[in-house]
């Protein structure tokens, strides 16, 4: 039982990080060709959302069943599981993006920080933490993703891809 339990841990961990990156990518990349946080955090959450719940189906969970029924009625409930991490991340960026950045800016002093030191302007780094709004948008999307690896764990677990208590066992 304590291997299954970390077997799955761990997995879940990796894929949960894995996620996470396919959620950065996305979000930024949005971010850096449309300039619209809003767009870049649901196209990011809706891709993330489909790349976890296959992960998660087949190397987490290693969920077996496929039938239609089966798959649609676990893609709902994951998809319902996720909206309230969904709901978090588009409120969370409202205010802390959106609303009140200069706020948030301050109160971190990200206004402080040399953005033309090199972890901040290389290739790889500028359009994700270049710059104090980016810097600030990364924290609080980092800090949001931390949250739904607990909270989507939970729910996939106890939910989406509970094993059935087998009947043979007393």
């Amino acid at each position: 039982m304590n291997k299954i339990i970390n077997r799955e841990s761990i997995s879940y961990l990796i894929f949960g990080v894995l996620t996470t990156v396919v959620y950065f990518v996305t979000r930024f990349t949005v971010i850096a060709i449309t300039d619209n946080s809003m767009l870049g955090v649901v196209l990011a959450q809706v891709i993330a959302i489909l790349f976890a719940y296959i992960t998660n189906k087949i190397f987490v969970f290693k969920n077996k069943e496929w039938g239609f029924k089966q798959v649609l009625k676990q893609l709902f409930g994951f998809i319902v599981g996720r909206l309230f991490v969904f709901g978090l991340d588009v409120g969370i960026t409202f205010l802390t993006v959106e609303k009140f950045p200069d706020f948030f800016i301050h109160l971190l002093f990200l206004d402080k920080i040399n953005y033309d030191f090199v972890l901040f302007s290389s290739s790889l780094t500028k359009h994700f933490i270049g710059s104090s709004k980016l810097l600030n948008e990364f924290i609080f999307a980092l800090f949001v993703q931390v949250l739904a690896i607990v909270i989507n764990y939970i729910i996939s677990k106890k939910a989406v891809f509970k094993k059935e208590a087998d009947p043979k066992v007393s």
